[in-house]
């Protein structure tokens, strides 16, 4: 199982790069579809949990949340 912490005050800053090292993967162009992309692809145990997820834009928490509804994969946890 991957675990994966997303900071919502640090990907402010500079959410492509942020998310291209948090998620380990470096063709993230920053875009939602890259990312709906690389969520769709997963194949391997992912527990993402965000901190700080008032500071996130309401799109990219709801694509994690739609991915944590839709993947067998993807767990989503709000830990703020």
């Amino acid at each position: 199982m991957k675990f994966i912490e997303i900071n919502g005050k640090l990907i402010r800053k500079d959410p492509k790069y942020y998310l291209q090292d948090v998620l380990e993967y470096p063709e993230f162009d920053g875009s939602y579809d890259s990312l709906e992309s690389f969520l769709s692809d997963v194949n391997e145990e992912y527990e993402i949990h965000f901190i700080n997820h008032k500071c996130l834009t309401k799109a990219l928490l709801d694509l994690f949340l739609e991915y944590d509804n839709k993947s067998e994969y993807v767990n989503v946890f709000i830990d703020d």
